[in-house]
């Protein structure tokens, strides 16, 4: 005998999204492709909002490339460098430290004999005597040379002199004084030394090397010269420009 099938067929049906809370709801699958939506995209905001708070960081709060603290090291801007290996490489042309901390060594050469304005002076290095800047820049080289040798700084009696120490030198010593207004000393550019240091071996010593750092005993101070000065010093260049000689 024969069986009857009977096939049913269905006109409609609907896939569910997955994850869908009911296959046969479709608007709870998407509300919840919704809501998964709007979380990724907060997360992604939240990682760009740190991104970005990142790159605009200052860079003092950011930790150094190399992991190292900062040194307070300061490198001249135009220091070279030797060789290649950065752990060898030695830094060339820095600066040299002032031999008078407060003198730059310039002079514009104003002023008149006894006198030279205080922009133009700079103290020694023990505070005293004041004397022409760049003059005195030279003579504190000359110094550090004759300290590394004796082991102690120059001696120092007299340097600039105004119109009116001038007046007090010549009362006092006569003709063994310049006429006022005619020192090298009203200029600033000379020096008298203490009595320990213009005989014996600091004597040849400065003689020898004092040139090299633009200061000398004049002819006229030496023996045989017009007046015999074996104290007094000056600084030569400048002498000559104010001078003529």
């Amino acid at each position: 005998m024969g069986l009857a099938v009977t096939v049913a067929t269905t006109t409609s049906f609907t896939v569910a999204s997955p994850g869908a809370l009911d296959p046969h709801r479709t608007e709870d699958a998407g509300a919840t492709a919704s809501a998964a939506g709007a979380a990724a995209a907060a997360v992604d905001r939240e990682g760009a909002a740190s991104r970005a708070g990142e790159r605009s960081a200052p860079a003092a709060a950011k930790a150094p490339r190399s992991g190292r603290a900062a040194t307070g090291l300061v490198v001249p801007r135009d220091v070279t460098m030797s060789g290649g290996d950065a752990t060898t490489a030695q830094i060339a042309a820095a600066p040299e430290p002032p031999v008078l901390p407060g003198c730059d060594g310039e002079a514009s050469g104003t002023g008149s004999n006894g006198y030279v304005p205080d922009s133009e002076l700079c103290d020694l290095w023990d505070g005293y005597p004041a004397i022409r800047a760049d003059a005195a820049v030279a003579l504190a080289r000359l110094n550090e040379a004759y300290r590394a040798t004796f082991g102690e700084s120059m001696c120092l009696t007299d340097g600039y002199r105004s119109y009116a120490q001038q007046l007090a030198v010549r009362a006092e010593k006569g003709t063994l004084a310049a006429p006022p207004g005619t020192s090298n000393h009203g200029w600033g550019l000379a020096v008298d030394i203490c009595a320990d240091s213009y005989a014996g071996d600091r004597w040849d010593w400065l003689a020898a090397n004092a040139p090299a750092y633009g200061w000398d005993n004049p002819d006229w101070a030496r023996p045989g010269g017009s007046k015999y000065e074996p104290w007094h010093w000056e600084y030569t260049a400048a002498v000559a420009a104010k001078t003529g000689y």
